[in-house]
């Protein structure tokens, strides 16, 4: 994906700096401002009529440029978001009745409202057209999605009960020894066991297929003791010889994506909970996928956690910095496009 070039301003719109009055923090704004057009990161025809914080209107910019990067979205809905920092990586303060100098570009991205999107039955429909096609693509979706836009799947969905529920174990007995008294009968343990998130439940809930992740191809063409069951599909072969067009498609969609080079660059510094999910992809609506994640929320909104996707420092003496970055990001770019268009196309089926 080609990203398009970013124009130089040599001014802010007329309206914007008339409102930078003789304070320390509208002059730091207004040099922000600078920087951003020095960097090539705004564009005139992007900036708000009417907006009197001039970084607010930079802001508003880089959004609308990234937005139209990455095209028309039909179920995520990416947040980028702005934070300068003081030369320590902390929010300037004041002192001695001076603004601290801005010092560098806190850049990171987050999904605005994250929803259910039901994906089972037409993963499953793909399986049938072809063998574990439709575990290749939710494959795809989540191998790459790590790095650049999280999605929760079962297979997460299946850790998280383990860790939340079962004490670490791999089902509920062990949580239930805990909480079950020594006079306990078996009927308290049962009434028990009603109220929790059950290893039957997600043996229910999900085909094993959907809980593990496939095993990929032998380079070295040594034989593997695995099934192949376990192997991924040929993504190309299905693009030629499925017959129905809408999975045809969907095998397009998981191949160019499958291709993209992505790496962690701009993994977040994550302390506490993680929960910079783009999307709950459930079986069927309303299982047990969202009350997992719900249970994750609010288990990491109790303490510290994290919710951003990525981010990236720019310092603010290297406008070159930022034009960079968003070069780099070419390719995160057309994947978010590509994993919006896969769960849309999945969340069709239903």
């Amino acid at each position: 994906m080609s990203v398009t070039p970013m124009l130089p301003l040599p001014s802010l719109q007329p309206g914007i700096p008339l409102s930078v009055a003789s304070t320390t923090q509208a002059s730091a704004n207004a040099a922000l401002c600078r920087f951003l057009i020095d960097a090539g990161a705004v564009r005139e025809d992007d900036l708000p009529d009417g907006e009197a914080d001039p970084l607010k209107a930079c802001q508003h910019a880089i959004g609308t440029w990234i937005k139209r990067q990455i095209g028309p979205l039909h179920c995520l809905e990416p947040r980028f978001a702005i934070n300068v920092l003081d030369e320590h990586g902390h929010h300037p303060g004041t002192r001695d009745g001076r603004q601290a100098p801005y010092a560098q570009l806190d850049v990171y991205w987050c999904e605005y409202r994250e929803a259910e999107w039901p994906v089972g039955r037409s993963l499953e429909a793909l399986n049938e057209a072809m063998p574990h096609l439709g575990a290749t693509v939710l494959q795809v979706l989540r191998q790459q999605g790590r790095y650049v836009y999280p999605l929760f799947t079962p297979d997460i969905a299946d850790d998280v009960a383990s860790y939340v529920y079962w004490q670490g174990e791999m089902d509920e007995e062990a949580a239930l020894d805990m909480m079950c008294e020594d006079n306990s009968d078996d009927a308290d343990r049962e009434a028990m066991r009603e109220e929790m998130v059950t290893r039957d439940m997600l043996n229910a809930a999900y085909p094993e297929w959907a809980r593990r992740w496939l095993l990929q191809p032998d380079k070295s063409g040594r034989r593997r003791k695995h099934p192949p069951a376990w192997r991924p599909c040929n993504l190309r072969r299905a693009t030629k010889t499925l017959t129905d067009p809408h999975h045809r498609q969907i095998a397009a969609d998981a191949l160019a994506l499958s291709r993209l080079s992505l790496t962690d660059d701009f993994h977040p510094d994550i302390e506490g909970e993680y929960i910079g999910f783009g999307a709950v992809l459930s079986w069927e609506e309303g299982d047990v996928t969202t009350r997992i994640y719900d249970d994750l929320l609010n288990l990491a909104h109790q303490s510290e956690y994290c919710d951003r996707m990525g981010e990236v420092l720019i310092p603010l003496d290297d406008p070159g910095a930022l034009q960079a970055w968003f070069l780099r990001m070419g390719q995160r770019f057309e994947a978010i496009a590509l994993i919006d268009r896969l769960i849309h196309a999945l969340c069709d089926g239903h």
